[in-house]
């Protein structure tokens, strides 16, 4: 199967796209290449505190978010599409960076009108939407539960399905599930959605690459390609902000402010 093949256009703008799986599965390699298609037809921004993102993507702009002097600095994406790493940061600092610039693109849109569709890609999905009462996610979960109103979409990426709320998993119309891991909860959520025959495929029949695909309100089995990109981000950031140098005064500049 081609990533062109995996959904249409119609369907990724007016559903959320749900990625899962065990590590090693293929899910961030599948992600890429969705997000590669989707960068074509409007914006894309990943929030990676992967690290990974940069270093297999095709986006064409990475912001690394640092800290300095106190502070978090990191250049913000207005129309470009590019990744967001919070790799370097706490998870407590990367859920404020991803309050913020959700809220921003959120605020923006509902101001005034936008004509090309939107993705936000969140790596570790289970980050922001465990909880999805607290205020911690108030934003993300807004885009997932209103995004189709500003033509804001998400793919939301996981290693168990058990780590998000079912009301999220829910608004995920299209989905991709890779191999299951071991652990007996994720296991029973996995059961509960698809029954024993797929849980049971999903823990021991696929390999790196392949995945149970929901679509259309049918399941079927898929196998996408590696994604290879064909060139990498540029790094895009601000340089750390400096004092600024306070002007020279002449002897006789001096003098006369005296009088």
């Amino acid at each position: 199967m081609n990533f062109e093949e995996a959904f249409t256009l119609e369907e990724a703008t007016k559903t959320n796209i749900l990625i899962s799986g065990s590590n090693a599965s293929g899910k961030t390699l599948l992600a890429c290449g969705l997000s590669s298609i989707l960068h074509r037809l409007g914006q894309v921004i990943v929030f990676d505190n992967s690290g990974v993102g940069k270093k297999v993507s095709d986006l064409p702009f990475v912001s690394k978010i640092y800290r300095h002097n106190g502070r978090l600095l990191y250049g913000q994406f207005s129309t470009e599409s590019g990744i967001y790493d919070t790799s370097l940061l706490r998870r407590s600092e990367a859920q404020k960076i991803v309050e913020l610039e959700t809220a921003k693109i959120w605020e923006e849109r509902a101001v005034r009108p936008f004509n090309n569709p939107m993705w936000l890609v969140f790596e570790e999905s289970e980050a922001y939407l465990r909880n999805i009462r607290g205020s911690a996610s108030e934003n993300v979960f807004r885009i997932i539960h209103q995004g189709r109103n500003q033509q804001v979409r998400a793919i939301l990426i996981t290693t168990d399905l058990a780590l998000l709320d079912a009301s999220v998993i829910r608004l995920c119309q299209v989905r991709f599930h890779g191999s299951l891991g071991i652990e007996e909860n994720a296991k029973r959520k996995f059961r509960a959605y698809y029954g024993k025959d797929y849980t049971r495929i999903a823990t021991e029949g696929l390999e790196v690459g392949d995945f149970i695909r929901l679509r259309k309100k049918h399941l079927d089995l898929v196998s996408v390609p590696e994604f290879k990109r064909k060139k990498a981000p540029r790094l895009f950031f601000p340089k750390p902000e400096t004092e600024p140098e306070k002007p020279r005064v002449t002897f006789w500049q001096a003098l006369k402010s005296l009088f």
